[in-house]
């Protein structure tokens, strides 16, 4: 469960009405966000076991479905690219995220929406409770976007 605390503690300029807006839209789309996630890194683990790509040429439309089917390789990259998304939403969702090796771990509004989008591409037609997440991506979309030009701002003044 994140926090306006955990949110503003990163240094972000953000006010504290815009930290909780984003703090309650987290803790909102979170649980959706991680089931999305979690249910594709399932299905490549399961596609793996089963060695989808394995397809007897001598077979009806085996030529379509080879075409059509990953090979080991490409779900292998899936999954850790998976893996490594899970693994940035928890560590946005505790506040220990690190955009960077020098950075301090906290909440990066650049990293949730990055960490968001990402989501959304993963994510199926059939996802449920997508409202919440399309509602923090829109959040924090604009929250980045202000972040963005009152930099540039600053660095046009300097």
């Amino acid at each position: 469960m994140i926090t306006t605390a955990t949110i503003r503690g990163n240094g972000a300029a953000l006010d504290d009405t815009t930290a909780a807006d984003i703090a309650e839209l987290w803790n909102a789309a979170y649980p959706t966000m991680r089931d999305i996630v979690t249910g594709n890194i399932n299905g490549d683990r399961q596609r793996i076991t089963d060695r989808v790509w394995d397809i007897d040429p001598a077979s009806p439309g085996a030529a379509w479905m080879l075409d059509r089917t990953p090979t080991e390789r490409q779900l292998r990259h899936r999954l850790r690219t998976f893996e490594a998304l899970r693994r940035t939403l928890g560590q946005l969702d505790r506040g220990t995220h690190k955009a960077c090796t020098r950075s301090p771990g906290g909440f990066s509004v650049s990293s949730a929406y990055s960490a968001v989008q990402d989501t959304l591409n993963a994510a199926g037609t059939r996802s449920q409770g997508m409202e919440a997440v399309y509602t923090l991506a829109a959040a924090l979309a604009y929250t980045v976007e202000a972040l963005q030009r009152a930099w540039a701002a600053k660095q046009d003044a300097a």
